[in-house]
C-alpha cells in the first residue's frame, strides 16, 4: 500500500505544487478509496479477457522499468525525476500482482505473440529494445522530451488495455485494478503532456 500511496502522493504534489500551465491537480490521481494494489486471489472466477488484460499488463512493465531507471539516472528535471521514481515502486507492485493471478489460475505469463490477436485493444506492447536505444542515446538536451513522449505511448497503450478489460472482463479484483491503470495511466499522460508542452 504504501508504494501505491507514494505514486498518488507524487502525482498530487507534482500537479498542486508545481504543475505544467494548464495542468490542475486532481483526485483521480489517488486510487479509489486509497485502496493498495489488487490481493492475490483466485475468488470470483476469470475469462480469456481477464488473462490477456494482465499478460499485456505483464509484458508492459519491462520497457517501463528501463525507461523509468533512464530517466532517474539522466533528468536534471526534479518533476519528471519524481514522477519516474513513483511509478517505478508502483508499477513493481503491479507487476507482483498480475503475475500472481497469472500464477494462480496457471496461465502464461507473457501474451500471445501473434499480433492480429491484439489488434482490437493498442496491439502488443510497443515500447522495445529500439525505443530503449533511442532514449539510451539522446543527448541531455533532448532527454526529457524524448521520455515524455515514449512514456506517454506506452502509458496510453496501458489505458486501452483497462478499457479492454472494463468491457468485457469478469473478474472482480481484475476489474478494480483495471479501473485503477485506466485512471492512473489517464493521469499520468495529462501530466506528461503539460511537461512536454511546457
Amino acid at each position: 500500500m504504501k508504494r501505491f500511496v507514494l505514486l498518488a502522493v507524487a502525482l498530487v504534489t507534482l500537479a498542486a505544487c508545481d504543475a505544467p500551465p494548464g495542468v490542475t491537480a486532481r483526485p483521480s490521481f489517488a486510487p479509489p478509496s486509497g485502496s493498495p494494489p489488487p490481493a492475490l486471489s483466485e475468488s470470483g472466477g476469470h475469462n480469456d479477457t481477464d488473462v490477456m488484460f494482465l499478460q499485456m499488463m505483464a509484458a508492459q512493465y519491462g520497457p517501463a522499468a528501463e525507461l523509468l531507471r533512464l530517466a532517474a539516472a539522466r533528468t536534471e528535471n526534479t518533476q519528471v525525476r519524481t514522477l519516474a521514481a513513483a511509478m517505478d515502486v508502483t508499477q513493481a507492485d503491479e507487476l507482483t500482482a498480475v503475475q500472481g493471478w497469472l500464477k494462480g489460475w496457471s496461465q502464461s505469463l507473457t501474451p500471445a505473440a501473434d499480433p492480429s490477436l491484439h489488434a482490437g485493444h493498442g496491439g502488443l506492447p510497443a515500447t522495445g529494445p529500439d525505443e530503449i536505444k533511442a532514449l539510451r542515446d539522446a543527448s541531455a538536451a533532448d532527454f526529457d522530451k524524448v521520455f515524455l513522449n515514449l512514456l506517454i505511448g506506452h502509458q496510453h497503450q496501458a489505458v486501452e488495455y483497462a478499457r479492454m478489460e472494463l468491457t468485457s472482463g469478469v473478474n472482480p479484483q481484475v476489474l478494480e485494478f483495471a479501473t485503477r491503470v485506466d485512471q492512473s495511466r489517464t493521469a499520468q499522460v495529462t501530466m506528461m503532456l503539460g511537461l512536454v508542452s511546457g
